[in-house]
């Protein structure tokens, strides 16, 4: 996975990207696009270096023009990126990768009231209600309109969404 925090030319790196203990963490470019000049940071080290990545997105919402990719596709905000790379960083400490997603789904569906007794999106920022996956396991991506959902959900990139190998 690869993460790209596009910022104004006018600012500076948030921290902790002006330390030099930092610098092997992300690469720093130039880019010139129809918008303008934009500094990009990208980061390809993850999930090693997740913890900066985070805060970085974190410190560049403050920053007005700035926005983000993750493998090449625009986020919708940074807010939206950050929540999803914070719940990738928690599954990280857990060795049941689709039992941490469903957790995270469960607990979602508690705070929300859901009652859609079947509920089986695999991700808490899939639509509960409208994931078309049966009676499929809860973790598997098998059907074209599941992934349409991961893609639109904005976590389509994430390495916890297991598919099949023939899609």
């Amino acid at each position: 996975m690869k993460i790209a925090v596009y910022l104004p030319d006018d600012y500076s790196l948030p921290c902790p990207l002006g330390e030099e203990a930092w610098r092997h963490t992300f690469i720093h470019s130039l880019e010139q696009s129809e918008s303008g000049r934009s500094q990009v940071v990208t980061f390809a080290k993850l999930p090693e270096y997740v913890e900066v990545a985070l805060q970085v997105i974190g410190e560049s919402v403050r920053i007005p023009g700035s926005w983000a990719t993750v493998n090449g596709q625009r986020m919708s905000s940074l807010v939206a990126l950050w929540n999803r790379v914070d719940c990738y960083r928690q599954s990280l400490a857990v060795a049941d990768k689709p039992a941490f997603c469903a957790s995270q789904v469960g607990t979602l569906r508690a705070k929300l009231n859901c009652s859609v007794e079947l509920c089986s999106a695999p991700c808490q920022f899939l639509c509960r209600q409208c994931t078309p996956i049966g009676s499929h396991p809860p973790t598997a991506m098998v059907h074209p309109e599941a992934q349409v959902l991961a893609v639109l959900g904005e976590i389509d990139w994430c390495p916890n969404l297991r598919r099949p190998a023939h899609l």
